[in-house]
């Protein structure tokens, strides 16, 4: 215990050199546990985000902007699945529900989902209760009532009974067309931490009566010579929740085969989109690595320096009785001590700048950031390493300090 505190008063009679040092094992250890951190939060936000959703059927294209566009409210949406694709997929005995999904609408940026109350009933497993649940008012139970996600209300400041404008298109624009007729606020979700929160959910009719998409009207009665609609009926995409898992297998392959449309499963999008961001983090990860191994240069130097400046003081301590070993323990025990206040500084800071990029990317995407404030094996793995990497580091000037001749010193400092 004395060595200890003999080493600590060692650091703290060159508070600047071992500041120092301290902030760059910090900083190599906030890089690399930031780089799993920010990874692997990305990473959980994402899954979590497809586990109500199955098979998504969607118009021939990228199968990462159908998942991006449908589930995570990013990207542009592709071209529309016909009505009559839409209505014989829902009519096919072997699927058990066909929830549809129309976008091409934004309010203050965020999207409005046309879709149907079978979006409300979707489940993350079969035993569990409806992901996405009201946390006051109800569904929309008719044209121009929506259903706010919770990032939305809580943004906006929209609540129960508050009506708004929509404007065309998916992102917000200084010059984006409003649509004439409001719609009236119904119901907001709880927060579910998912894309989802950030979405406005409208019925299927509001989304075609608002793009013109009917025919029902007056006006397109007694229109002649020009075309009744804007657009024609249809959907972005399609959840299809087969009754079987042969039928999904079976459906699954039917429509890739054609030439109509898409199938396609969020996990196997996402699983590839993974693999592409492993690339870069593992140059990250090889950038933060070497920032470690300067920290272990900088531990190496900062000590071999105080060794030097401080060999009357050992010569003293020989003279006086201390043994070699003694001398050797008190160098390893100053870069154990600064080893071990960098790693907890850096493991702070690290959770302070996961926590920042994390919300930078909530910010601005709708991609949710899921931090895991616990210590896994990796992250053991990697704080064990430096504690040890520092030790190694601290072997040098300990070993100058062992081979100090404490006659020499003290003769040349007469």
């Amino acid at each position: 215990m004395k060595l200890m505190m003999i080493a600590w008063r060692n650091l703290m009679n060159r508070k600047i050199q071992t500041l120092i040092t301290l902030l760059v094992v910090a900083v190599g250890i906030a890089m690399t546990l930031g780089v799993i951190n920010v990874a692997d939060g990305m990473k959980k936000g994402m899954a979590i985000a497809t586990e109500p959703y199955g098979m998504i059927v969607g118009s021939k294209g990228s199968a990462n902007q159908l998942i991006f566009n449908t589930i995570y409210l990013m990207d542009r949406p592709l071209n529309n699945l016909s009505l009559e694709d839409y209505e014989t997929l829902k009519a096919d005995p072997r699927v058990e529900s066909a929830v549809p999904f129309a976008l091409g609408d934004n309010y203050e940026g965020y999207r409005l989902v046309g879709t149907d109350e079978g979006f409300f009933q979707l489940r993350a497993k079969p035993k569990e209760p409806e992901y996405f649940q009201l946390r006051t008012g109800g569904l929309f139970s008719g044209p121009f009532e929506a259903v706010l996600g919770a990032n939305v209300a809580k943004r906006t400041g929209l609540s129960v009974g508050d009506t708004f404008n929509s404007s065309h298109g998916v992102i917000s624009t200084l010059h984006g067309e409003e649509h004439n007729k409001a719609y009236k606020v119904v119901g907001i979700l709880k927060a579910t931490n998912a894309p989802a929160d950030k979405g406005i959910y409208v019925s299927m009719e509001s989304y075609w009566e608002s793009h013109g998409q009917h025919d029902d009207s007056e006006e397109a009665a007694g229109e002649t010579g020009e075309a009744a609609h804007e657009e024609e009926p249809g959907v972005t995409a399609v959840l299809i929740k087969p009754d079987s898992y042969v039928n999904l297998m079976t459906l699954y392959q039917e429509i890739n085969n054609g030439n109509a449309a898409q199938a396609v499963f969020p996990g196997e999008v996402i699983a590839k989109v993974f693999d592409s961001m492993g690339t870069g983090e593992e140059v990250l990860r090889i950038i933060s690595y070497v920032v470690l191994g300067m920290a272990g240069l900088t531990t190496v130097l900062s000590l071999y320096g105080s060794t030097l400046e401080r060999r009357r003081t050992v010569s003293i301590l020989r003279a006086i009785g201390a043994s070699r070993r003694v001398i050797l323990t008190v160098v390893l025990l100053e870069s154990l001590w600064m080893m071990l206040f960098g790693v907890l500084l850096g493991y702070v800071l690290n959770y302070g700048v996961s926590m920042l990029v994390g919300q930078y990317i909530e910010s601005h995407s709708s991609i949710s950031f899921i931090l895991d404030i616990s210590i896994t094996y990796e992250q053991l793995r990697i704080l064990v390493g430096v504690c040890g990497i520092g030790l190694a580091a601290g072997f040098l000037p300990a070993v100058s300090a062992y081979r100090t001749e404490p006659v020499k010193h003290l003769n040349a400092s007469v």
